[in-house]
């Protein structure tokens, strides 16, 4: 399955959709290249799985296997926002498997909240270290029961 799949699976294709769309604005804007060829990058950049296009606010990421716990220092991060230059992090759960009470390095002390959670703004290149484990968009995103309903125009359209 690919990445663009599991991201469908996970959110949706509405959703999914307008979270590309809106990546998909923002390079023609900083770039001032064609819509196809933003396209193009930013859907080749979600499925190979690439944060810098997939971060967004209200995900909960996971440290990979594979990653060194000295790097990524926690085990579960939750986007609370996503800026101009990074992410703003959350719920910071140091890895509960280490014998010390805080393995965060000095420079991510600031982190460490006594397990209660902790905010930092980082870059997205952090989310590299950890795989995406779930995605709540905003309700506004979410199909609803009879939603067609809702936005469709009455009357003349029959189609």
């Amino acid at each position: 399955m690919t990445n663009l799949a599991t991201l469908n699976d996970l959110i949706g294709g509405q959703a999914l959709g307008d979270h590309l769309s809106a990546q998909v604005n923002d390079l023609v804007d900083r770039e001032q290249i064609t819509r196809t060829d933003a396209y193009q990058r930013i859907t080749d950049a979600a499925d190979a799985g690439d944060p810098a296009v997939i971060a967004a606010t209200r995900q909960t990421w996971v440290r990979r296997d594979d990653a060194d716990p000295e790097e990524a220092p926690v085990r579960r991060l939750y986007v609370l926002e996503r800026t101009e230059t990074g992410i703003v992090v959350a719920y910071l759960t140091p890895d509960p498997h280490t014998p010390q009470h805080n393995k965060l390095r000095h420079e991510h002390q600031a982190l460490d909240d006594h397990f209660t959670g902790a905010e930092a703004e980082f870059g997205t290149e952090l989310l590299e270290l950890y795989q995406l484990a779930s995605w709540e968009p905003f309700e506004f995103l979410l199909p609803t029961v009879g939603g067609i309903d809702n936005v469709r125009p009455k009357g003349v359209w029959n189609a």
